[in-house]
């Protein structure tokens, strides 16, 4: 099935949802949008540099694990 023809079954799915299932959907994609911004913020301190190493975090909480 190409690209245009699952957009077009999609479209036919939403169609016939209720109120309850619509909400999901909402939701599910509120979700999916705060993760992805979340993902790229966490991309960009990696590209700044400002990370810090698996080590040196359990060196500085070593006396609690």
């Amino acid at each position: 099935m190409n690209i245009e023809a699952r957009k077009y079954h999609l479209i036919e799915r939403l169609m016939k949802c209720d109120e309850n299932e619509l909400r999901k959907i909402e939701i599910f994609l509120e979700q999916e949008s705060a993760l992805s911004a979340s993902l790229d913020r966490s991309l960009n301190q990696v590209q700044e540099g400002k990370v810090i190493s698996h080590d040196q975090v359990r060196k500085k909480y070593e006396k609690w694990l």
